[in-house]
C-alpha cells in the first residue's frame, strides 16, 4: 500500500503547491475570525510536512544525480526554464524546513491577535520559498528565491519603505 501511495505522489509540485494553496485560502477568511486562521495554516503546514519524506522512500541515494526531476517552460523567448528536482542534501533540507514551519506557527499561536492572518501567511508563503529554493535547478531562478525568502517577513512592516531599506541595508552588509 506505501509504495501505490509512493508512485501515486512522487511528483513534487504538490510540495510546494500545498502553503500556496494555504496562504489562498487564507484570503478569503475575515481577519476577525482568528481561530480559523490559525487551524488553516497549521493544517496547510502539517500536511506539507507529512507530505515531505514521501520523495525519501523513493530516492536512490546510490547515484548524485538530481532525481524527481520537473521541467516547465516558463520564459520561452529568454530560453528560462523552470527546473524543479531534488538532491540527497536539498532532500533533507526540505524536510527540516517542512518539519520547522509548524512549529513557528504554534510558538506564535498565543500571541498572535491583531496580524494572525499576516503571519500564518508570511510563514506559508516562506515555506513555499524555502522549498522552491532547495527543488530549483534552474541558474536565474536558484539566485531569485534565495533573494525572495526575506520578502514576507518585511512586507508585515508597518513602514514598507523602512523594511525596504533595512533589507537593502542587510544585504549590503553582508555582501
Amino acid at each position: 500500500m506505501l509504495e501505490h501511495f509512493c508512485e501515486c505522489y512522487s511528483n513534487l509540485s504538490g510540495l510546494i503547491l500545498c502553503p500556496v494553496l494555504g496562504s489562498i485560502t487564507l484570503l478569503f477568511i475575515p481577519n476577525s475570525r482568528i481561530r480559523p486562521i490559525r487551524l488553516i495554516g497549521l493544517c496547510a503546514s502539517l500536511i506539507t510536512f507529512l507530505y515531505s519524506p514521501v520523495p525519501r522512500i523513493q530516492f536512490d541515494s546510490s547515484t548524485a544525480k538530481s532525481q524527481f526531476v520537473e521541467s516547465l517552460r516558463w520564459l520561452p523567448y529568454e530560453n528560462i526554464n523552470f527546473y524543479l528536482g531534488i538532491d540527497g542534501i536539498s532532500l533533507f533540507f526540505v524536510i527540516l524546513t517542512t518539519f520547522l514551519i509548524p512549529i513557528c506557527i504554534s510558538v506564535g499561536w498565543s500571541g498572535m491577535r491583531s496580524y494572525g492572518k499576516e503571519y500564518i501567511t508570511a510563514f506559508l508563503i516562506r515555506e513555499f520559498l524555502m522549498i522552491a529554493v532547495f527543488r530549483m535547478l534552474d541558474l536565474l531562478l536558484f539566485y531569485v528565491f534565495p533573494e525572495s525568502v526575506p520578502i514576507p517577513m518585511l512586507c508585515g512592516a508597518e513602514y514598507l519603505i523602512f523594511a525596504g531599506r533595512k533589507l537593502f541595508l542587510c544585504r549590503g552588509l553582508v555582501q
